[in-house]
């Protein structure tokens, strides 16, 4: 690594850390380094280590929405742990840390007969990722219910609302070398039996109508405007097609499931590849929701060529 000799010792520092256990669909080399971040001083060390050291960053959550490259990362995975993991309601209010299980937090909630957080039961992410990627399904998104974060950088912290973050479609201002490292959900009171039911139908929908078992991420691609990237996948013939250890799946075309010895280029190879069938058919150019671990950029959206 190129960190100064003068850089300050950070703690729970990993050296040559293997990133595809952090990741759901485990691809992808190493880290030049991983630290485990607890508290908000914690991320602010850390980001201010790696911005001194001339060293990209970049955080890892469950990683169910990250593909690492083959190569590895050559810079500082941040990964938030204990009371950034935390989940506490604070009245009708949710808060969370940002490396909080996003099913979780949605579990804490319906214990308390809070709801808003219901769609989030099928996203096997974090509240900070969430956050980052106004993360949403089943007609509901994040930005329907946060009420403010804590964005840290290399500088220090700062507290946003949701205006200051300027959420869209699964994007957000969020910038590159930031962490989301706490969010807090503004609820309401409902009645409990309604919200297990509704938890219940989103699990079973998701069970139903997505692979189990597998190694595999989130959905590919963004859904376009009044259609369903699933659908023009399967319609370009994507379901089941298969490049080295990558396939679409035959349950969903919107998903990419891992076999042993997968490597990340060949789920990058199959992207591109869905992504031209479906143009090819006159369909749009699909965009991808998939986050790409690139070894010197860090975090990125998923390549498109192939």
């Amino acid at each position: 690594m190129g960190a100064p000799t003068s850089a300050p010792a950070l703690p729970d520092l990993e050296r040559d850390a293997p990133l595809a256990p952090l990741t759901t669909i485990r691809v992808g080399g190493t880290a030049d380094a991983l630290c485990r971040a607890g508290s908000l001083r914690d991320v602010v060390a850390a980001l201010a280590w790696a911005r001194d050291a001339g060293l990209p960053t970049a955080v890892v959550g469950r990683g169910s929405n990250l593909l690492v490259a083959d190569a590895g990362f050559r810079g500082l995975v941040i990964r938030l742990v204990g009371r950034l993991t935390a989940i506490s309601v604070r009245g009708t209010d949710l808060w969370c840390g940002g490396g909080a299980s996003l099913p979780r937090a949605v579990q804490r909630a319906a214990a308390a007969g809070l709801e808003g957080l219901e769609w989030g039961a099928s996203i096997p992410g974090t509240a900070g990722g969430a956050v980052a990627m106004n993360a949403g399904a089943h007609a509901g998104e994040l930005a329907d219910s946060l009420r403010w974060a804590v964005i840290c950088g290399p500088d220090g912290r700062r507290r946003v609302g949701p205006e200051d973050l300027e959420l869209g479609y699964r994007r957000s201002a969020v910038r590159p070398g930031e962490v989301v490292a706490l969010a807090a959900f503004a609820l309401t009171p409902g009645d409990p039996g309604e919200i297990a039911a509704r938890l219940a139908a989103f699990r079973g929908h998701r069970r139903a109508t997505q692979p189990q078992g597998v190694r595999t991420f989130g959905s590919v691609f963004t859904n376009p405007p009044g259609d369903s990237a699933g659908r023009l996948l399967e319609a370009a013939g994507c379901k089941g097609l298969t490049i080295g250890g990558a396939r679409f799946s035959p349950v969903h075309a919107n998903f990419i499931e891992a076999s042993p010895g997968c490597r990340a280029t060949d789920v990058l190879g199959l992207i591109a590849e869905g992504r031209r069938r479906v143009a090819a058919a006159g369909g749009p150019d699909l965009v991808p929701e998939v986050r790409y671990l690139d070894p010197e950029r860090g975090i990125v959206r998923a390549p498109v060529e192939g």
